[in-house]
């Protein structure tokens, strides 16, 4: 037995010294992993959400413009009506597709109270 080999710990073919392995031998993505249209799964979530604001803000803008240029209380009903229905889906659909701020509970009972508030107002007010 020599000084260098006596000094050199023998090295296991499947271990890399140190235990550090290649970077180009792991399989690590910086994009999500789901499925997409194209493979038969769901759409993206990113996509599903961005789809979900946009009909978000366009219902809403919608309610305003009738209560600006027709009827006020017309536009605070159809605003109610938007916070029940948004309250309704938040409760029926998953987590993906419905917006998901805090907890499903959380969010339905501010959609709701948001509803019958407007809905309050709505019928208590004179807005002609």
């Amino acid at each position: 037995m020599t000084a260098s080999s006596a000094s050199t710990p023998p090295q296991d073919s499947t271990e890399p010294e140190g235990g550090v392995t290649d970077a180009s031998d792991a399989t690590v993505s910086d994009e999500p992993q789901s499925l997409s249209e194209s493979d038969g799964g769901p759409p993206k979530i990113a996509q599903t959400r961005r789809a979900t604001a946009l009909i978000v803000v366009a219902v809403i803008a919608a309610c305003v413009a009738v209560g600006a240029l027709w009827n006020a209380q017309a536009g605070t009903f159809l605003l109610a009506g938007a916070a029940f229905l948004g309250a309704a889906l938040r409760m029926t659909l998953p987590a993906g597709v419905a917006f998901s701020v805090r907890r499903r509970a959380v969010d339905v009972a501010i959609m709701l109270g948001f509803a019958a508030t407007l809905a309050f107002l709505g019928l208590t007010t004179s807005l002609g």
